[in-house]
């Protein structure tokens, strides 16, 4: 029964509005090419919203376009209808001044007089509440997900270290700003449609199509709001095959479509920011085993001391081992040296400290006290005053889990749903 009402009251809402229109509007809005639960989809709100996408996002306007984007838009305008269903039952609202607020931002991006986004959509022949509902749709699920989702997830300070040392190990590869589509592939039967999208998404933009709002469109991924902006990003930060098209593109570059483990994206390289090659600058936690020498040493000493540190510096495991043999040994210059960059060290014990990796004992070097071994226990590079803090790292790990299971929510909804969508 609920059902039947809810058609009844669409049926004299669109008898209402059909007083008011034209011919051809009214024939539109006749036309359904969607249902979606209780509510329904008609051709007008396909054409508007094209309508919307074909003037923001500089494409070409005609009949291959609309037929290439239809069936995107349509699934969009579909997954926005679950939105606000969604939003409703739980009780979550969006009020006028949060869509007003959300307008005037798009006005100020685009270097448009406030108010003005109304005046401009009609001179285009597009209706503002398809601007209106996308926006409302966007504000309600962002909610949602938040109210809904954000407890459940959760990030080990493992996870944030293993994802810290990742990107300190990369300290020396640019930073890039950078911008996304993300296209989700959520199971095995979504594989070619998502193909399908990401790679006409792809031929858009090549053929002059805006990025920014290709991305607020289509991309299924947080960004989206902010026209894909990711920011400045690093080579450890994202999946592998990400930071490795990261680095092959060209500024100003846009990839093919990239196939992750979640999906596919499509990046845009906004800006490149090549390291200093400062290596004289980087500190390290360096320390030191002396085996001590007579003066004017024998040889054999000498080479029974060398024998001994070899066989030392390939026993020893790590700082804590290293430092134990020096206590042990007792010898008084051997132990903890402080932190010391590597451009104030003599040229001969630079060139050894230079390419060890952190717990790693060096070769021994004869000097005039004796033989040393030395190891490093913590490297700091330069670059590393432009790594991402804790928190921002926390805080990336928590919004990628989120937009995991926010998507398996409208997945859910969809299954859930009665969907019926019309050639």
């Amino acid at each position: 029964m609920s059902a039947l009402r809810a058609g009844l009251a669409r049926i004299a809402c669109a008898c209402a509005l059909l007083s008011f229109a034209t011919p051809a509007i009214a024939q539109q809005t006749l036309d359904i090419r969607a249902v979606v639960n209780d509510d329904a989809i008609s051709a007008y709100d396909l054409a508007q919203r094209l309508n919307f996408i074909i003037l923001t996002s500089a494409l070409r306007d005609d009949a291959a376009t609309r037929r290439g984007l239809a069936r995107n838009v349509l699934q969009s305008l579909v997954d926005e209808a679950l939105q606000l269903q969604e939003a409703k039952r739980l009780g979550v609202t969006v009020t006028k001044k949060e869509i007003d607020s959300a307008i005037a931002l798009l006005e100020r991006q685009n270097q448009m007089t406030p108010g003005s986004m109304e005046t401009f959509l009609k001179s285009r022949d597009v209706d503002e509440r398809t601007l209106k509902r996308q926006i409302e749709s966007s504000l309600a699920w962002g909610n949602v997900v938040r109210r809904e989702l954000l407890r459940t997830v959760s990030v080990t300070e493992e996870e944030i270290n293993k994802t810290l040392e990742r990107i300190k190990a990369n300290a020396d590869k640019p930073r890039i700003l950078a911008a996304e589509i993300f296209i989700a592939v959520d199971s095995p039967r979504d594989e070619a449609a998502s193909r399908t999208t990401a790679q006409r998404i792809f031929e858009q933009l090549g053929r002059g199509a805006s990025f920014p709002q290709m991305a607020r469109q289509f991309s299924q991924s947080a960004s989206a709001i902010k026209a894909g902006d990711l920011g400045w990003v690093q080579a450890g930060e994202l999946e592998p095959e990400l930071d490795k098209a990261l680095l092959e593109i060209p500024k100003g570059g846009v990839s093919a479509p990239i196939r992750t483990s979640t999906g596919f994206y499509i990046l845009l390289i906004r800006d490149r920011n090549e390291p200093k090659s400062r290596s004289g600058d980087t500190l390290v936690s360096l320390r030191q085993v002396l085996l001590p020498l007579p003066p004017r040493a024998a040889p054999s000493e000498v080479a029974s001391q060398q024998q001994l540190a070899e066989t030392i510096a390939g026993s020893v495991s790590g700082c804590d081992d290293f430092s134990g043999v020096a206590k042990e040994l007792g010898a008084g210059m051997s132990g903890d040296l402080g932190q010391v960059k590597l451009g104030e060290l003599p040229a001969g014990l630079r060139a050894a400290v230079s390419p060890l990796a952190v717990g790693k004992a060096s070769q021994p070097l004869v000097g005039p006290e004796g033989v040393r071994i030395f190891m490093v226990c913590e490297r700091k590079s330069p670059n590393e005053a432009e790594l991402p803090s804790r928190d921002e790292v926390e805080r990336r790990l928590v919004m990628q889990r989120l937009e995991l299971r926010a998507r398996r929510y409208l997945r859910d909804l969809r299954e859930s749903a009665f969907l019926e969508i019309r050639a």
